[in-house]
């Protein structure tokens, strides 16, 4: 399972130098920390294979924080979320 942690850690990464600027947290949302969307999907697919699973792309596109993409891993891997 992923954690908010882990995901936090994945956008510390995307970030570089920039991530001490924020306070990354399950509150972050994804459009505060300066991701583009291209940065954001490399993320979210990333999760996808690490956890090997598949979002619903309608679920995946409503994903605005970080605790929202780690409920929606949970969800979608423990099929509830098909």
């Amino acid at each position: 399972m992923i954690t908010a942690e882990e995901v936090c850690a994945r956008i510390a990464k995307k970030l570089g130098g920039k991530a001490d600027a924020h306070v990354l947290n399950a509150d972050t949302a994804f459009d505060s920390v300066g991701l583009s969307s291209l940065q954001i999907a490399d993320i979210v697919y990333s999760i996808e294979d690490d956890l090997d699973i598949e979002f619903d792309p309608s679920k995946a596109a409503s994903v605005k924080t970080v605790g929202d993409l780690v409920r929606l891993a949970e969800e979608t891997k423990s099929g509830s979320a098909a």
